[in-house]
């Protein structure tokens, strides 16, 4: 994002957004998808074909809705999203999911007892945990990304106003915005985030420079 003293309304998207884009390649993989957004540590990317075009883009919520479709082509086990789950057992002999986190550290623990008098915690989730996204594991299927993409894509002009992009984004319920050139290729992304430090860079602006209090004199009037 590029920081300017441009007035609220009167800013483009390419004065707020990310320049640096992460982009999938529509024929990769989703497990490799997955894996090159966790490395870039961001919840989602424009998928671009052989041309650089974007033409979807692949979020959290797109790895959400393949989970709860039941993870197709995902193996025959249930994909678990949380990398602290391990298959265990309890002391009356029933199977369960054990989460390896401190006691407290996960609001779906539930402590149940061991041998020795001991305690373990174990996942009241154990499928669809979509806490932290990124921990999905091994079993994403291998198809290409743009399967599971959201391919109905939302983009904008590196000059569309501000306000005007706040709205799309608000009546399309989406968090990012590809910023794409003349030849629909993403130049950079405009999230939520850079909208939200827009505003409040603005509202700083708005109260001038900080007054500072005047001395107390001792002189009389």
């Amino acid at each position: 994002m590029v920081l300017t003293a441009t007035p609220l309304l009167a800013l483009t998207a390419q004065d707020v957004m990310s320049r640096e884009v992460v982009t999938i390649p529509r024929q990769m993989s989703l497990g490799d998808a997955a894996r090159l957004l966790r490395r870039a540590q961001v919840s989602g990317a424009p998928v671009v074909d052989e041309q650089g075009r974007c033409v979807g883009v692949l979020s959290a919520g797109d790895f959400l809705r393949w989970a709860e479709d039941g993870c197709p082509e995902g193996g025959e086990v249930d994909v678990r999203t949380c990398s602290y789950q391990v298959d265990g057992r309890l002391l009356d002999g029933k199977e369960a999911v054990i989460c390896t986190l401190a006691e407290g550290a996960c609001p779906l623990q539930a402590m149940r007892p061991t041998t020795a008098g001991r305690r373990t915690a174990v996942c009241l989730r154990p499928r669809g945990v979509l806490c932290d996204w990124q921990q999905i594991n091994e079993d994403v299927p291998a198809g290409a990304a743009s399967r599971y993409m959201t391919a109905d894509v939302v983009t904008a002009s590196p000059h569309m106003p501000l306000p005007e992009l706040a709205r799309m984004m608000v009546d399309a319920h989406i968090h990012r915005v590809p910023v794409v050139d003349e030849r629909g290729r993403p130049i950079g992304v405009v999230s939520s985030t850079d909208v939200l430090a827009a505003v409040a860079r603005d509202g700083l602006r708005s109260f001038g420079p900080a007054q500072t209090p005047k001395e107390d004199s001792h002189e009389l009037p």
